[in-house]
């Protein structure tokens, strides 16, 4: 009779270098999602953000969520083996981060003007540094960049790759419909669009906050029924999103 040989248990690098490819391909299906979205390649008003390339976002989410559940997701790093202190480096800051640099590296490539070899530097230097960080990433609050506010957010999502999915796309809109200011005189801007753009990145920025929170959440939600830890964010007293 032949008996099994029992497997050793992965190592931390090897955890690592699982988390790593995890975020790379994550970086690689977001690209692909750059791709099919109607993206102007100049900057556009505000209109066209909310208008045409928003509800192009909503049709395009059930297949971009089908995309990312498909993607295995390694074990997380056990609470506590990556040392003590997780500052502002918890998933949902970094995924944050990960998400605008993603979309600059594409405007790099797509935009008029464009410039691959600042997107490939952009990607070895800054990327590859943010997907490092999350492979290694420890839970903690992303409710840091919360904002004092009566003003709410009805988002939610209902698992990590929803949330992901909703700080990618809010974080593209608010980048492309920020282009238009840096190429006008906003002084020379009538009343009207002036007071269009504070609305919206009032209620943008709020949306963007509540998703890096729900990143946060939401990804370690995953692990909490093997791990036995209980996220920051779900312990009994405090509201969560």
């Amino acid at each position: 009779m032949t008996t099994l040989c029992q497997e050793s248990p992965p190592t931390v690098a090897q955890e690592t270098e699982a988390r790593t490819g995890y975020f790379t391909q994550l970086a690689r299906r977001s690209a692909g999602f750059l791709d099919a979205l109607p993206i102007e390649r100049t900057p556009q008003p505000l209109a066209y953000a909310l208008e045409a390339l928003a509800p192009a976002i909503e049709r395009m989410k059930p297949a971009g969520l089908a995309q990312l559940r498909q993607l295995t997701r390694p074990d997380a790093v056990a609470p506590g083996a990556a040392g003590p202190g997780t500052g502002l480096n918890t998933v949902g800051m970094l995924t944050d981060r990960f998400t605008i640099l993603l979309i600059k590296e594409w405007s790099l490539r797509h935009k008029a003007n464009a410039h691959p070899a600042k997107a490939d530097e952009l990607f070895r230097v800054q990327t590859c540094d943010i997907i490092a960080a999350l492979a290694q990433a420890q839970p903690g609050s992303s409710a840091l960049n919360s904002k004092i506010t009566t003003l709410k957010s009805g988002v939610t999502a209902a698992d990590w790759p929803e949330a992901f999915w909703g700080l990618l796309t809010t974080n593209l809109l608010l980048w492309e419909s920020q282009e238009m200011l840096y190429i006008k005189d906003i002084g020379q801007a009538p009343d009207r669009e002036l007071r269009d753009y504070i609305k919206w990145f009032s209620h943008g920025n709020i949306q963007r906050n509540v998703f890096i929170e729900l990143c946060e959440q939401r990804y370690w939600s995953t692990f909490a029924p093997a791990s036995g830890a209980v996220h920051p964010g779900n312990q009994p007293g405090r509201k969560s999103l």
